[in-house]
């Protein structure tokens, strides 16, 4: 019975914990984002990061509030 148990179980990695796969992952990833970064664009990944580093989302300008009838 512990052989049918065994092979049911799943290896789930620690959290917090990489593997070297993840660790490509993470690297591809980044130089991805320094391409576009050289190349002057932003990143849908980065934009977040980028954001909280400047101190915030910058909020619209409001033009004109009109009241709801």
């Amino acid at each position: 019975m512990a052989d049918e148990t065994d092979e049911e179980m799943v290896e789930v990695p620690i959290p917090g914990e990489e593997d070297e796969a993840e660790r490509a992952r993470i690297r591809s990833s980044n130089d991805r984002d320094q391409e576009l970064e050289r190349e002057g664009k932003r990143s849908r990944h980065n934009r977040g990061y980028d954001e909280a580093a400047d101190g915030g989302a910058k909020l619209p300008e409001v033009e004109n509030v009109v009241e709801k009838e």
